[in-house]
């Protein structure tokens, strides 16, 4: 089924033909045939009605399709001005992290991330736990002894993905330093396929925090990089 644009088209390209059409039947001057009472028929003021009428439907789908591309540029910029914050995602070490970037008049402000570890498999939220190995992994590796403690790993708890990933004391850290640069890199750059700028041009619709990290997502090539953290 033909959408609005299509027919659109369609019409233009049907009102264009008919032009051709009146035009022809007004300069060929030959004598008479079997398209002499079509010719007569056109020749009048109906015919001089249809093309007015053609003309100026062309005419207004040309002006409509300008003013509307550029009123959906000025939209976009709009938009992207009155932008604050970031909605992103980054793997670090097996886990996924989702934080936001507030940002003003072209800089970074803060960053926030929650303590919210996210499985990178199957984007259930991690629960911490540690990590104790049985006397039969303890007998079966000398590096084992009594007095090892458990380690802290952080688990899935959907049984049907069962990852882990060792869990540490300054991982929130490290990975609000990776999530800081990253969101530097979108709003304090210019004229590169991953500033803002460029990020809003090529969102089609719907311009939001998190739409503009996934259209970075699909710009850069870094593994750090993930939408694993948006279900």
């Amino acid at each position: 089924m033909m959408d609005r644009d299509d027919l659109r088209l369609f019409f233009i390209a049907l009102s264009g033909i008919a032009s051709v059409i009146l035009v022809y039947f007004r300069v060929v001057d030959s004598q008479t045939d079997y398209l002499s009472p079509i010719r007569s028929a056109v020749s009048g003021w109906v015919g001089n009605a249809l093309l007015l009428v053609a003309g100026l439907y062309i005419a207004w789908s040309i002006l409509k399709w300008l003013f509307g591309s550029l009123l959906k540029e000025a939209s976009k910029e709009h938009i992207r001005q009155s932008l604050d914050e970031i909605e992103g995602c980054v793997e670090k070490d097996g886990i996924a992290w989702q934080g936001t970037a507030h940002f003003a008049e072209g800089r970074v402000q803060n960053i926030y991330l929650p303590y919210d570890p996210t499985c990178p498999e199957c984007q259930t939220g991690m629960v911490d736990r540690t990590d104790q190995p049985s006397s039969q992994e303890q007998r079966q590796n000398s590096s084992y002894s009594q007095d090892a403690q458990p380690t802290p790993i952080f688990a899935c708890p959907n049984e049907a993905c069962g990852h882990t990933a060792e869990r540490t004391s300054n991982q929130t850290d490290e990975v609000e330093k990776l999530l800081e640069r990253h969101a530097k890199r979108i709003v304090e750059t210019v004229d590169e396929p991953y500033s803002l700028s460029s990020l809003v041009e090529g969102i089609e619709d719907g311009i939001t925090p998190r739409r503009v990290w996934k259209e970075y997502v699909s710009v850069v090539d870094d593994e750090q990089v993930s939408t694993n953290c948006f279900h």
